[in-house]
């Protein structure tokens, strides 16, 4: 098929195809895909018989050319290890090499949301009647932008004010648009003269569906133009929606629900402290 690289080892080829039955997301699966192929291209032999010492030397390798953090490092080594179990558990190969090789260590940084006043200045540095759709339909709903960019104007459900979403792994959810969030997407629909179905669209025509890189341009344009002195990005909005429920007596597992985690540990990141919450 043409989604395939002509020179892709089949074993990698069926990795991707199992990984894409799975619903893996594309942001994931070309993730998947460009390591794989670097990875194939650097160690120029039968991917079955990579040892441990191939896959040291080539995370040493890629730390060292292309100064990439702990962090970075560690997501490549689990992409190795998601394919080498994969390898390992259809018989492909008799021991898997990352059982040897030790996770890479970097230090969680835990990123503050934005406080009450950052988040006004944001809102108020909303100029044109999409931005302010965009920062209050982030902000209302703790999508993600992969999710935001596949809403169309239909999903929204006017009445009870939800869309059904699906998130990653192909699961569907709801997501919740408050009063400011509804009457912002109303005012801007009221300014598109386009037939097209997305919920977002660029400004001039041919008006195609923005996409994430145009979405988190604006998002940024916001920070900027707000002067709050750090930068401001989708997943931030994100992250203040959750800290914001948890803040207000939202349940844990209720704001786990709503953001499509899987874990509720993966939620928890958004807790703050009990003085926090006093204040």
């Amino acid at each position: 098929p043409a989604c395939y690289g002509q020179d892709r080892p089949f074993v990698v080829q069926e990795f991707l195809a199992r990984k894409r039955m799975k619903g893996c997301s594309d942001g994931t699966i070309k993730q998947y895909t460009m390591l794989l192929d670097g990875f194939s291209t650097w160690a120029n032999k039968d991917l079955t018989l990579i040892k441990d010492i191939d896959i040291l030397v080539y995370l040493d390798y890629v730390k060292s050319t292309r100064e990439v953090s702990n962090r970075t490092l560690e997501g490549k080594r689990l992409i190795l290890s998601s394919f080498y179990t994969f390898m390992h558990d259809t018989g492909k190969i008799a021991v898997n090499p990352l059982r040897s090789v030790e996770p890479v260590k970097y230090k969680e940084t835990v990123r503050e949301p934005l406080n009450d006043i950052e988040l006004e200045k944001v809102r108020n540095a909303c100029v044109t009647e999409r931005e302010k759709a965009l920062f209050e339909v982030l902000y209302s709903t703790g999508a993600r932008i992969s999710e935001i960019i596949g809403l169309n104007r239909s999903d929204i459900d006017q009445n009870s004010r939800v869309a059904v979403i699906t998130g990653k792994g192909d699961q569907e959810r709801y997501i919740f648009f408050n009063a400011k969030a509804l009457l912002a997407v109303e005012n801007y629909l009221k300014t598109r003269t386009d037939e097209n179905e997305a919920l977002f669209v660029g400004a001039i025509s041919p008006y195609n569906r923005l996409g994430k890189t145009s979405l988190e341009k604006i998002v940024k344009d916001l920070g900027e133009r707000a002067g709050i002195n750090r930068p401001v990005f989708p997943h931030l909005l994100r992250h203040t929606f959750a800290t914001d429920l948890l803040a207000h007596g939202a349940k844990i597992d209720q704001v786990s629900q709503m953001l499509g985690h899987k874990q509720i540990d993966t939620t928890k990141i958004y807790a703050k402290t009990s003085t926090d919450m006093m204040r």
